[in-house]
């Protein structure tokens, strides 16, 4: 029947909601197209009705609660919401705004791959914190429609209001099987040496302490740069193909070019990269504050058909830190305001980029970086960690010093995951697209060349800004675009 109905009523959705891999993003979806079509009260089917519905029957807002408080630990934090809603029990009138959102929403959302992400709580919670018209929605304390938690505990009264409850979900939680494996001597055996292994041949590491003896901690506290002084730092190799439609790209963002300089560090290139780029500076410097041409060897050159071999990503990456840092000592002064780390195979950006990454109050700030409109992220080493990871999985996926789990493996959330939210804190970052306060830089915040945490360049970036203070924030929802 459900089939049906999305065809004939919701026909621009069907291949959506047939590629779904797992049948409650089905049922998601088609409670919200339900409630968009007749309206009315959706009800799981473990819910239970406590008393009349007369309270809400007439409203002409749509009518949530939230999820029980304790339930909000457990997800809110990793995709920085302050609670979550329950979408178990929802009422309101057809043809809502809110259930419009969410229906134009959804398609931005098929790449997350947890059910929460895709089409439920955390989906909606992050529509309604990003949706304007707050007041045609009632939000109600959890007691109204699930008075109890998935333990069976009462949810304790909270907030301004505790309204008497219509319902009761029974969190019986069909769709959702726990890991129930029992560990094995064998693999807690193989974990042991994986991990001794690990720790002989880890080499140079780099600990929170040894940073924070070259980083000037008094910088921490300082708010974002209210200047608009851009160095925009772009590191290239074998990019004599790409060269001129970054700067393209780079020439539609809307920055004051008086104000910018470029400033681009070539390094191993086997195809005339270094002599293109002076070249091409030329004739930028009319048009720019300054524009600078570096070189830095590092004598790593990986074939690009190797260049996510994981045993070699320890050494290619590395060199890759390099060149970045070697921007840092030799690019940035104190003059500049913000550093725009912009990959030189980036090919679309858009005008108002620059606007957008400093509107989110971020010191180091991450867009989306797609091959095209509502695609898949392109850079992973953008994620929040939302998981802890099991030793024998870990250690397993340590390869070269590195802990490099599966693309897409549990435990990271990726910001094509995240489109249902504008604004979330990172545990990582990448470098494809990075607006960094360049105080921060000047202050001793490096990109790591040796493993920080089991990461290293951009990712350990990211995890060494956290650890030291100073949070990344990614947007979701504002893309760039790689070369496909």
């Amino acid at each position: 029947m459900l089939l049906t109905f999305v065809s004939e009523h919701y026909p621009h959705l069907f291949e959506l909601y047939c590629s779904y891999s797992n049948p409650v993003s089905r049922a998601d979806a088609a409670r919200y197209m339900l409630l968009h079509k007749f309206g009315g009260f959706y009800a799981d089917i473990d819910v239970e009705c406590l008393a009349p519905l007369d309270p809400i029957a007439n409203e002409t807002r749509a009518v949530l609660c939230h999820e029980p408080p304790s339930h909000w630990p457990m997800h809110a934090p990793y995709r920085s919401h302050p609670f979550l809603i329950f979408n178990g029990v929802m009422a309101g009138p057809a043809d809502h705004p809110l259930w419009t959102r969410l229906l134009e929403r959804l398609p931005l959302s098929r790449y997350g791959d947890d059910v929460l992400d895709q089409t439920g709580p955390c989906f909606l919670t992050g529509i309604y914190l990003d949706f304007e018209d707050k007041a045609s929605i009632a939000l109600h304390n959890s007691q109204l429609f699930t008075p109890t938690d998935s333990q069976n505990r009462q949810s304790p009264p909270y907030g301004s209001e505790a309204p008497e409850p219509l319902t009761r979900h029974d969190w019986q939680c069909s769709w959702w099987t726990p890991d129930r494996s029992v560990k094995s001597f064998r693999n807690k055996l193989k974990t042991g040496i994986r991990q001794t292994i690990h720790r002989w041949h880890a080499g140079k590491i780099l600990s929170l302490e040894d940073a924070l003896k070259k980083f000037d901690t008094s910088v921490i506290g300082r708010p974002p740069p209210a200047g608009e002084r851009v160095a925009v730092l772009v590191p290239a190799r074998n990019a004599i193909g790409d060269i001129d439609g970054f700067i393209d790209a780079i020439s539609k963002i809307d920055l004051n070019k008086s104000k910018t300089k470029i400033v681009f560090c070539e390094g191993d290139s086997t195809d005339g990269t270094f002599d293109l780029l002076n070249k091409r500076a030329d004739g930028l410097r009319e048009q720019y504050r300054e524009v600078v041409v570096l070189k830095k060897d590092v004598g790593t050159r990986v074939a690009r058909d190797q260049r996510w071999n994981k045993k070699l990503q320890r050494t290619r990456r590395a060199g890759i830190a390099v060149v970045r840092n070697y921007l840092i000592d030799h690019g940035l002064d104190d003059t500049d305001d913000w550093a725009l780390w912009i990959d030189v195979d980036m090919w679309k950006l858009p005008p108002d980029l620059f606007q957008k990454l400093r509107q989110s109050a971020g010191r180091i700030v991450a867009p989306n970086c797609v091959k095209f409109s509502g695609g898949p992220t392109f850079d992973l080493n953008t994620f929040v960690s939302n998981w802890q990871y099991e030793p024998d999985f870990y250690y397993k996926h340590v390869k070269g010093g590195l802990f490099q789990p599966p693309a897409r493996a549990r435990g990271r959330l990726h910001l094509d995951q995240l489109r249902h939210t504008a604004r979330v804190e990172l545990d990582a970052v990448g470098g494809t697209t990075l607006l960094v306060d360049a105080s921060l830089h000047r202050a001793g915040l490096r990109f790591p060349e040796v493993p920080y945490r089991d990461l290293i360049e951009t990712e350990a970036f990211g995890l060494l800004a956290k650890d030291v203070g100073v949070r990344p924030i990614g947007l979701p929802q504002l893309e760039v675009f790689h070369v496909p």
